[in-house]
């Protein structure tokens, strides 16, 4: 996604590390290719339930860990429908009425949701912005941005301040506060080109 540059903003320096991801969604295809061997033969089955478990953990740790370094997959459909899966697949798991492959399935469907939200996160989808920010300043867009925003929390702060959801772009923005002072940050996550021009009142 390309990001039309206005002074003051900045390209962020963030880049998404996903070692913890990689490594975790890898163990868990190995503890869930076991369960499947079992139910097959038939043997050691009292042992696929605890191993469906820990591919669930496994993944909600590499769910997390993505989730963790983009504030704005809050908003991301695929972390959503992630998380049900996980407390479907877990739910299940050890109900006796229920077959262990109900359970199995969950799992692999979380396995892919989490992959494509990890995916797209590794390879910097969307555009991320910052701008040095007064903290005794309150956020206010463009009246022409408030359409598809919604401001939450007009003061700067470290939880979200405002977020945008729409078919072609999930936003949010925040303030971090560093030594150098408060930064406003601006986190996207579309394919689409992102107008920075008239976003901000101030900048008007």
């Amino acid at each position: 996604m390309v990001g039309l540059f206005v002074g003051g903003w900045y390209p962020s320096e963030e880049k998404a590390i996903m070692i913890t991801p990689l490594f975790t969604m890898a163990g868990s295809l190995l503890t869930m290719a076991f369960p499947i061997l079992m139910l097959l033969s038939g043997k050691h089955t009292a042992f696929v339930p605890w191993l469906i478990l820990v591919s669930n953990l496994l993944l909600s740790l590499a769910l997390f860990s993505t989730f963790s370094q983009r504030r704005v997959l809050v908003l991301h459909r695929g972390v959503h429908l992630s998380v049900v899966l996980f407390v479907a697949s877990v739910v299940t798991v050890f109900i006796d009425q229920i077959s262990n492959w109900i359970s199995l399935a969950f799992c692999f469907g979380l396995f892919f949701t989490t992959y494509r939200v990890a995916e797209k996160t590794s390879a910097g989808f969307g555009v991320q912005f910052r701008r040095e920010w007064d903290v005794k300043t309150y956020l206010q867009l463009d009246p022409s941005r408030l359409n598809h925003w919604k401001v939450m929390n007009a003061k700067p702060t470290n939880g979200l301040m405002a977020l945008s959801r729409t078919k072609q772009q999930l936003a949010v923005m925040y303030c971090e506060f560093e030594d150098d002072g408060c930064w406003l940050h601006l986190d996207v996550f579309s394919d689409q080109i992102f107008n920075l021009e008239h976003f901000l009142v101030e900048e008007e």
